[in-house]
């Protein structure tokens, strides 16, 4: 599966639930989908994430999200379930991404290993 492919399957669940976020008028402050939010942001810079490129991207946009939400909390709760929704998905995806670096890694040093044992 490519990153983009990747990307599209992934972020679309988000883009549906933000559309019926913003559908609805009256959403609860967003504090537990922020815990969560921030706890995917932390379990993607663990993973990695900010030494891969895509998925630094993706975590950065994470951030982002969440530094724009905060302000909207208690004031305009269905912006800030919506921006939160939408830093949860980044998050994961730049988790999703480090880890397929990840493997990617260990499948190369796999090979190499494999060649080397044969080559000798």
């Amino acid at each position: 599966m490519t990153t983009k492919t990747t990307t599209t399957w992934l972020i679309a669940p988000a883009v549906a639930a933000l559309d019926v976020g913003c559908g609805s008028s009256a959403l609860p402050p967003p504090n537990d989908q922020w815990a969560a939010a921030e706890a995917d942001v932390g379990r993607a810079q663990a993973s990695g994430a900010p030494a891969v490129p895509d998925a630094m991207l993706h975590l950065q946009l994470a951030q982002e999200d969440l530094q724009k939400a905060r302000p909207f909390i208690g004031k305009d709760d269905t912006r800030a379930n919506t921006l939160t929704t939408l830093a949860r998905a980044e998050a994961q995806l730049a988790f999703s991404l480090a880890k397929q670096a990840a493997a990617q890694d260990q499948a190369r040093t796999a090979q190499g290993d494999l060649r080397d044992s044969a080559a000798k």
